[in-house]
């Protein structure tokens, strides 16, 4: 291995690490089995039924019958099977989406994906015959480790170590974001020539349909199930908020895992992987965001203020208390939560 892809590597790894530590840093037992998640009991099927069934197999489907090369179908398996990303809280947020019950969706997804996306990329990529010698090992071991590990430390510490939480908390942010940055630049610098032989910008543009088929399906299979825009003084606003982003939006950190460990060997297949993630994240965001300020001016309300980086508020933040119609949920829910969210 060059010493290039040396740091290339580290600087990603660190990334998952420390936005995996920083989601441990947000859960508690509410989290998981709280009034919030008892609440949304059916949102929470359907967001399982909407992340790991239907968008996978939209996109999937789509990938075997287009005349995308291997490697591209490699990534688009990958990335149509990891939720529950560490940026949603934070995009929530920008929305003024219910940002206490987006902690709780988040979790209940990283979970899941540390479980499904062992088991089905091995066979979806014999299903579509792409040539990536991967077993249910390659894809689970590096998911333990920097996934796995970071986030159960970082519950221990919540549970055991508020003061040391708290200390932590405000660094992962900034810290998260920067190797992230890094990590995306020189990987995607490190084989570009290759990645345009091989994909091209036709099979770029394909990265599209997964913050936008997200969105939308993540929205239409929310109860309740309208097909008119949901307004801004409606109770359910919040919560389909919530859906719409955690449908579309991957979990970064298990895509780099993936594209460094497993499918290292393939480096236009990492290469896709990554641009997929960035432009999900830039294309929710802006959604959110234009969301967040319409929201504000139906309402009346002043522009909120500038928020920090997205991973180390969130995770110092616990659950919010569901949203409601008139009121923007609170970003200041618990200790350290004078800055929102960090994805």
């Amino acid at each position: 291995m060059s010493p290039l892809l040396v740091v290339i590597v580290t600087f990603g790894l660190i990334f998952v690490v420390t936005a995996t530590l920083g989601q441990g840093f947000m859960i508690t037992r509410e989290t998981v089995s709280g009034p919030l998640v008892k609440a949304h009991s059916q949102l929470n099927v359907m967001l399982f039924i909407s992340t790991f069934i239907v968008l996978p197999a939209l996109l999937i489907g789509l990938a075997a019958v287009l005349p995308f090369d291997n490697q591209v179908k490699m990534a688009i398996i990958v990335l149509a099977m990891c939720g529950g990303a560490p940026f949603v809280p934070w995009i929530v947020s920008l929305a003024k989406g219910n940002l206490g019950y987006s902690v709780s969706a988040t979790t209940l997804l990283l979970i899941a994906t540390l479980i499904i996306l062992p088991l089905a990329v091995p066979p979806l990529e014999r299903a579509l015959n792409t040539g990536a010698k991967i077993s249910v090992w390659h894809v689970a071991w590096p998911l333990l480790v920097f996934m796995l590990v970071p986030l159960l430390v970082g519950i221990l510490i919540r549970a055991r170590y508020p003061s040391l939480m708290m200390a932590i908390a405000p660094w992962l942010g900034p810290l998260s974001i920067t190797f992230l940055a890094v990590h995306i630049c020189l990987f995607i610098g490190y084989s570009w020539s290759s990645f345009l032989s091989i994909a091209g910008y036709g099979q770029m543009a394909f990265t599209l349909a997964f913050p936008l088929g997200g969105m939308l399906i993540g929205y239409l299979l929310s109860p309740p199930y309208l097909l008119s825009p949901t307004p801004a003084g409606d109770a359910h606003r919040g919560s389909k908020i919530v859906s719409a982003v955690v449908v579309a939006q991957q979990n970064t950190g298990a895509v780099i895992c993936c594209a460094i460990f497993p499918f290292g060997a393939y480096l236009v297949a990492g290469d896709m992987m990554l641009l997929g993630a960035i432009v999900t994240i830039v294309v929710v965001t802006m959604v959110m965001a234009e969301l967040g300020a319409r929201f504000e001016k139906a309402h009346g309300l002043a522009p909120a203020a500038p928020q920090v980086t997205p991973v180390a508020a969130t995770a110092a933040a616990p659950p919010a208390p569901a949203a409601t119609a008139s009121q923007p949920p609170s970003t200041k829910s618990g200790p350290g939560a004078a800055t929102p969210a960090h994805g």
